[in-house]
Formats: structure tokens, sequence, C-alpha cells
């Protein structure tokens, strides 16, 4: 009873967590990065995953917006993705634009990336399911 009670605050909170960690990885990105070649693509770059945090803390006021994780993360892969073809195109060892898809996803920023929308999907639905079993209830007695 307690695990269904508390898995939605588990989830919420290892989301923050894992937003935190994104947050600081876009601040790395930030100093690293050189903004005059690709403007755009180097911004969203580095805003994309700097986004992550303020959402989590939007979603206490809002849970809908923990969905918003998700479009993040997806928006981010093409963006990501960009990054890396760019980079592999200028040292010509790139092989395929699916190889390079792939590779994107296998990265250590895009899995925090997923694994906050998942986090925040999971307890939205969790938290969506103890509500409808808290009214049900409610209207039995």
């Amino acid at each position: 009873m307690t695990t269904r009670r508390n898995g939605g605050k588990v989830l919420t909170i290892l989301s923050g967590v894992f937003s935190f960690l994104l947050a600081l990885y876009a601040l790395a990105a930030v100093r690293g990065i050189d903004l005059r070649q690709n403007t755009l693509l180097s911004a969203a770059y580095c805003v994309l995953p700097m986004l992550s945090l303020p959402f989590f803390f939007l979603a206490f006021s809002a849970r809908w917006l923990l969905l918003v994780q998700a479009i993040l993360a997806l928006a981010y892969i093409p963006v990501y993705a960009a990054m890396n073809w760019r980079t592999c195109a200028e040292l010509a060892y790139c092989g395929s634009v699916s190889s390079v898809v792939l590779t994107t996803i296998a990265t250590s920023k895009v899995m925090l990336f997923l694994s906050v929308a998942l986090s925040s999907l999971a307890a939205f639905v969790l938290e969506r399911r103890q509500e409808d079993r808290h009214t049900e209830k409610k209207r039995k007695c």
C-alpha cells in the first residue's frame, strides 16, 4: 500500500535529481561551446537541457507540465544528433545519418534526458491513478 502511495513521490524526486544533473551538463556545455558556428543549433543544444529544471519546478503547481519533459527530450535528440553530425562531417568520419542518431541516443546526456522524461511521465501516471482511486472510494462511501 505504501509503495503505491509513495511511488509517485519517489519518481518525482528522481526526476528532480536527473533534471538537476541535466542542468549541470547544460552549464558545462555553455562554457565550452562556440556559439558563432550555427548559432541557433548551438543555442538549442544548450537551452533545451537547461529548461528541464525550471519545468520540473513549475510542475509542482501544474502537474501536466511534467509531460513537457518528454517533449523537451524528443526535441533534444535531433538537435544533439545535428551537432554530432556537424562534428563528424567536419572531421570526415560520419557513416550514415541513422548511425549518428543511434550513437547520439546512446550518449549519457540523452539517456539522462530520457530518464527525466520517463520518470516524470511515470510519476504523472501514478499520481493520476492514485487520484482516480481516491475519488472512486469517496463515491462509494
